[in-house]
This record gives C-alpha cells, structure tokens and sequence, in this order.
C-alpha cells in the first residue's frame, strides 16, 4: 500500500549544512511520503508560489505542513496560503499545519483559515496529523461563492458569484491589500475569454478601517450562471461585494459580504 504523502514548506533562510530537517524526519517517522520546499526559492520567482497549486490539489497529499518563526508568517505568507487554499478543487483542503519555533504571538487566522493546526515546536505534530488523517474533512466555509485561479502566466484571480437560488443585480467587488487590475463576467469555473461589461467603472478607491482597498463595478447581473473574475496584484487580505455605487445613500445603506482571507 502506497504511503500517504505530505508537503513541507520551509519559511525563512534554508539551511545550507545539508542536515535533514526535522520536521521532514518526523513526517517520514510517522507514515509519510514527504517532500520538502523552502517556500523563498519559489515566492523568489515570478509567480512561482502558485506552483504549488497541483502538488496540493492532488488528493494523495493528505497533510500539508508549513514550518518556520511567528515573524516568518508574514501578510503575504499568509495571503498566498489563503489564495492557494482556494484555488483547491479537491472537495476538502490537505490536513494543513503551521509548526512555529521560537517566540512569538501565533498568527491570527481567519474563518477561512479555521482547518489549520498551530503547533509550537515539532516534538508532536506528525504523529497527530497522522491520527486523524484519515478522518473526513469539511469543506472551506465560504458565504458564497468564491474561488481562485493561479497561473504563473496569468497571475492570480478571484472568482464570485451569489449562492445558488440568489442574483446579485450589478455589483462592486473589493480587495484590501492589493490592487484589481482587470475584471470580467463569464460562466463559472473558468476564465473569460471574452466579456461584456454594462456601465463599467474599475480604479475604485476608497477606505476600508485604517486600510485602502481596491474596487471595481458594473450593473451586469450575477446569477448561478455565470460569476465575475477579477484579476489581482498584491497579497489580498480581505474581499467584499456589494450593491453597485448608483449613489451615495443607496451605498450606505446596501449589504455587504465580506470574507477575510487571513
């Protein structure tokens, strides 16, 4: 019987002693076929952290474990491990873990981010990752629909669109810590080749608490058809959708959907 296989992701400077990590040793101790990256050779690349996307995606990846300091969790560590983890199409993400040495407040972790395991120190982590391995696993919360797409040549999208059974009759979508740089409606589940896009408005900015986000809107309806896409630069940390701005009070007063990534 083949063994289950396991990701690690190194954070920080890799070691260049040529001693095995530990954390690979206790995978391997503990059933798994595991391989290791340092996450800095490929966030070192142009797009190169989404290649990431297929090793995980494989559902013979059951744990995925990123190790390093609390320092080493960073904005846009964190976003691009949210990114990723919505780029999944397997039903439930890997068993993922953050194993942190050193001191150090733990990252706080969103809603989206609830499946992941925080260990300090190495001492236990594979063995109870490899005791619950097996057990069923929940699918990503997700108040609507919403999934990326990542492609080193493409960059990285974000797909949305109402739940089943819901419209959204024109829209505004926006990001926090990073920039929507192009936009789209189509059909879900994959990129538009060709949109058209009714009373368009994209460089939309405005202030979200102490930060600036992002915006872009138009009054196409978004039904369980279709879904807009929106193409992004940056380390988004958290998206909303809302009302299309026709005029100040109906801004104030519309509802919004927010999910934080992180």
């Amino acid at each position: 019987m083949a063994l289950p296989k396991a990701l690690l992701c190194v954070l920080g400077t890799p070691d260049t002693s040529g001693k095995e990590i530990a954390e690979e040793a206790l995978l391997r101790a503990s059933g798994f076929a595991t391989a290791t990256i340092h996450w800095i050779e490929v966030a070192t690349q142009q797009g190169g952290w989404m290649q990431l996307l297929p090793i995980i995606d494989d559902p013979s990846v059951q744990a995925w474990t990123i190790v390093g300091t609390p320092e080493d969790f960073t904005p846009e560590v964190l976003s691009r491990i949210s990114m990723l983890t919505l780029a999944l199409r397997r039903p439930a993400p890997p068993l993922t873990a953050f194993v942190l040495h050193g001191d150090g407040e733990e990252p706080a972790l969103s809603e989206l981010l609830w499946h992941v395991r925080i260990f300090r120190g190495n001492t236990s982590f594979a063995p109870k990752l490899a005791a619950v391995r097996a057990r069923p696993r929940p699918e990503l919360p997700r108040p609507f629909h919403l999934v990326a797409h990542l492609d080193p040549l493409i960059g990285q999208w974000l797909e949305l669109a109402p739940a089943q059974k819901e419209s959204w009759q024109g829209f505004m979508i926006g990001v926090t810590g990073a920039e929507v740089t192009a936009f789209g409606v189509g059909p879900r589940d994959i990129l538009p080749e060709k949109t058209t896009l009714h009373y368009p408005l994209c460089g939309i900015k405005g202030e979200w608490g102490d930060q600036t986000f992002s915006a872009c809107a138009a009054k196409n309806e978004i039904n369980a058809d279709n879904a807009c896409f929106i193409r992004l630069e940056g380390n988004p940390q958290l998206v909303f959708i809302t009302a299309y701005p026709e005029d100040e009070k109906e801004s104030e007063d519309a509802d919004i959907r927010v999910v934080e990534l992180f």
